[in-house]
């Protein structure tokens, strides 16, 4: 009796700890599969390769198939920025295969994803294409992030195409697949994909020729790559910018950010994408009418050799996707008769086994189902702390970054806003000093002192923004009836009014609330200034999940038709657009003008 309750336990113990080491080995093969996608993204190659063989040897004693096919996911898209297109493709159409048989939805459109971008890398324009609309069409099989991807990507094959055929409407087509991407990836932080897209979107702006815009958006693509330490997307945003201003016949600047560019693929090793920065750079010599230097570049051999590289592998990868589908049949029978003999020895196996154990097995299933709710509960547990120390990370950041604010925000107060008082009462002295002095020179400091006071308001509605982690409707209410005031002491003839129509509460990221009052505040000046306007009215709304603002006045409006706009308009068109909303403007002659800005809520406090 004892020797088999000893015997009992021994198994108990060794389920366990076979449980325990799968569990372990599960948890450690999912954080080296994020690794590898995390590093992928950013083309640090040597990284991946380095996780990837974590992984191989993590799956020299494993026995799930899955597993192994996953890996060659990662294998495939590393070997796609290695530029192996062929051996990526013969790993990627195992693995699409597989999942395909297994009902594995999720992994088999997640391997159609890698195989279209490989066939964007070949010149199969087309494919790529045909196969990321398949992605989009199978929703509930993927992630938001790999639709918002596959968009990008069918948007980035019609600018191609728009460029190439040189038909305007395709490239105006890709631009709201690449707006729709920016909101997405600023939601979820996704900095690298973000500087991707603002890079795409400028591209579509300089092939409309409206470069200036271009200009704006290439600076937060590099913005987003620097923060996300993204060097490939970096360069190829400065390209751009390179290109933009060579639009613009700037070679100067033009010239520096394509030796920048260089010298950042120069330092990541990154072959590829060195030879188009040369390719660009080559361009731009010729542009400078620089031919003894554009001929030392000498990128034509190169780009002619990657032609026939990327031809050759496209006629490769044609001749093995023919040979997989003729094979696919065969393989699929034989694969269900192995199945079928396998599962008739396993009923003829449980048969023989099945009286002997049945006592023992009904134990042991009470016993691995209390040992398995043990551990899910510790699992459990352990993600919980997790979080809490997560959370604990991100209040500690945001502590830190309050307390930046606050330093910048007092020192802008006590510096800045000290001399600009002392300005000021400088001027004052001055006036007094030359009161019988010429007309002109007064008129000089009384601007210059009106200009100073505007300074110092602009200046104390920044810091009260900085002060602000977050700002609620009531703050930003209470701003704009303060500015109203202050509009109404500088001229006694206007009425401004100001109607909040708002069910739920809303509050603002600091950045985006002094966005939203800067629009207010040019609307209001633009309409005291430029239209004579007598009444101003200004309307907050909700209408659903959307957050609605309007200016309208009565002023004698213009005819946008016939009039060229300003930078205020150009500056408020532009705040709107970075905060992910949509802005209108409409007027008519002696009827006023009315400005309308859109936006989600959601957008309005995400950084």
């Amino acid at each position: 009796m004892k020797w088999n309750l000893f015997f009992i336990i021994s198994i108990f113990l060794v389920i366990k700890l076979a449980a325990q080491h799968d569990s372990y080995e599960e948890n450690l093969f999912a954080e080296y599969e994020n690794k590898c996608k995390i590093f992928n993204k950013k083309r640090e190659l040597d990284s991946t390769a380095i996780y990837l063989e974590k992984i191989n040897k993590l799956l020299i004693t494993h026995k799930d198939s899955s597993k192994f096919y996953r890996r060659d996911l990662i294998e495939g898209s590393l070997l796609i920025g290695k530029s192996e297109y062929h051996n990526a493709m013969q790993k990627l159409l195992k693995a699409s295969q597989f999942f395909e048989l297994q009902q594995d939805s999720t992994n088999y459109f997640l391997s159609k994803y890698k195989i279209a971008v490989c066939n964007y890398y070949v010149n199969r324009r087309e494919l790529a294409k045909s196969g990321m609309l398949e992605i989009l069409a199978n929703p509930k099989y993927i992630t938001n992030q790999m639709a918002t991807n596959a968009l990008v990507n069918v948007g980035v094959v019609d600018l191609e195409f728009g460029i190439l055929n040189k038909e305007k409407a395709l490239v105006k087509k890709a631009i709201p697949s690449f707006k729709k991407a920016i909101a997405f990836n600023q939601k979820h932080k996704e900095y690298s994909l973000l500087a991707s897209n603002y890079s795409l979107l400028a591209e579509c702006n300089i092939q409309l020729k409206q470069y200036s815009k271009a200009i704006v958006l290439l600076d937060s693509a590099i913005y987003y790559a620097k923060k996300d330490a993204n060097s490939a997307q970096n360069g190829f945003a400065l390209i751009k910018k390179a290109n933009a201003y060579t639009a613009k016949k700037d070679y100067k600047n033009a010239l520096l950010f394509v030796e920048e560019a260089i010298n950042i693929y120069r330092d990541a090793n990154d072959l590829p994408t060195l030879l188009y920065a040369f390719i660009e750079k080559k361009r731009l010599l010729v542009a400078m009418n620089n031919y003894k230097e554009a001929n030392g570049v000498a990128d034509s051999i190169y780009s002619l050799s990657l032609k026939n590289y990327d031809q050759r592998f496209a006629d490769g990868i044609t001749e093995m996707e023919t040979k997989y589908k003729t094979a696919d049949k065969e393989r699929k029978i034989l694969e269900q008769r192995a199945d079928i003999a396998e599962k008739v020895l396993l009923i003829q196996k449980k048969n023989y086994q099945i009286y002997g154990i049945i006592s023992l097995g009904i134990l042991l299933s009470a016993l691995v189902y209390l040992l398995y709710n043990q551990q899910k509960l510790k699992n459990k547990q352990l993600v919980k702390e997790n979080k809490l120390k997560i959370t604990l990370r991100e209040i500690e950041t945001q502590n830190k970054l309050q307390e930046q604010r606050l330093r910048i925000s007092r020192d802008l107060h006590d510096n800045i806003g000290t001399q600009l008082s002392f300005i000021i009462s400088t001027i004052d002295n001055l006036k007094f000093l030359t009161k019988e002095s010429n007309p002109d020179l007064k008129n000089k400091l009384t601007h210059i002192s009106t200009f100073t006071r505007a300074t110092i308001h602009q200046l104390r509605d920044t810091i009260w923004a900085m002060n602000h982690n977050e700002i609620s409707l009531e703050d930003f209410q209470t701003r704009i009836l303060s500015f109203i005031e202050k509009a109404k002491v500088s001229n006694d003839n206007i009425d401004i009014s100001l109607n909040v129509k708002v069910k739920d509460p809303i509050a603002f990221t600091s950045i985006k609330g002094i966005s939203l009052f800067r629009v207010i505040q040019e609307a209001v000046n633009n309409a005291l200034k430029y239209a004579n306007a007598k009444q101003i009215e200004i309307h907050i709304k909700q209408k659903d999940n959307q957050f609605l603002l309007s200016i309208h006045d009565n002023g004698k409006g213009f005819n946008k038709d016939a009039v060229i706009e300003g930078n205020g308009l150009e500056n408020m068109r532009l705040r709107v657009e970075e905060l992910g909303g949509n802005f209108e403007l409409t007027s008519k002659l002696n009827l006023g003008t009315t400005i309308q800005v859109t936006c989600e809520k959601e957008m309005l406090n995400s950084i």
